[in-house]
């Protein structure tokens, strides 16, 4: 009786038709308001952030086509709200233990693989948002702090969308036509829809970890 009522008291993370029970676990998860920038998040959107202490299992590489929809550039620098961006990303989260995951992406202006490790995410359901910083290996050295949010489909990332503001450049030479510090861009997927796709080998890996401190 009383192993009863302690595996009764432990807090749970059931999905519907899972019985399985997954017990406290001494991960330490930043917050995302305390961990990212407030005006990051502000021009994201509140409703675009899924919380929650359950999210899916995103362990999956696809690729996002964005439009924008908002940044705190003023014309005119700022792109138009709409407009397609050139840039493709690709995204890939592994080695997802609970609310931690491994991540590994690039863009079609980089020519190598930039990796995060550890990724946190929230959400709950087949609703997820994860939230990292990074230092993509590209002219100016520029540092990000990067979130992105959907809904977990067979396909890929249904309702996907992606902020990032440019925390600082590294480089003491800026390319002329970067974009100045504090910088967000908020982008959509320009179809809705991050398609599951596999892009990844292991030529595109570079080994140097790019991480918070």
């Amino acid at each position: 009786m009383f192993a009863l009522a302690v595996m009764l008291s432990l807090t749970s993370c059931l999905k519907e038709g899972d019985t399985s029970v997954l017990v406290n676990d001494p991960q330490e998860i930043p917050f995302i308001t305390d961990y990212l920038p407030e005006d990051l998040l502000m021009l994201f959107g509140e409703e675009n952030v899924h919380f929650g202490d359950c999210p899916p299992v995103v362990e999956l590489e696809f690729r996002s086509q964005h439009v924008y929809v908002a940044t705190n550039l003023q014309p005119p620098y700022a792109p138009e709200p709409g407009g397609l961006s050139p840039i493709t990303y690709l995204h890939k989260l592994s080695r997802q233990y609970l609310q931690m995951a491994d991540y590994v992406g690039m863009n079609s202006e980089e020519f190598r693989c930039k990796t995060v490790s550890p990724v946190y995410l929230t959400g709950r359901g087949d609703d997820f948002t994860a939230y990292f910083y990074e230092s993509p290996q590209i002219e100016g050295a520029p540092e990000y702090a990067v979130l992105m949010s959907g809904t977990l489909t067979n396909e890929g990332i249904k309702n996907f969308i992606y902020g990032y503001k440019i925390l600082k450049y590294n480089d003491s030479v800026i390319p002329s036509l970067a974009y100045p510090v504090n910088s967000i861009f908020i982008l959509k997927d320009r179809d809705g829809l991050a398609e599951q796709c596999s892009w990844f080998n292991d030529s595109l890996f570079h080994p140097q970890k790019s991480m918070k401190p």
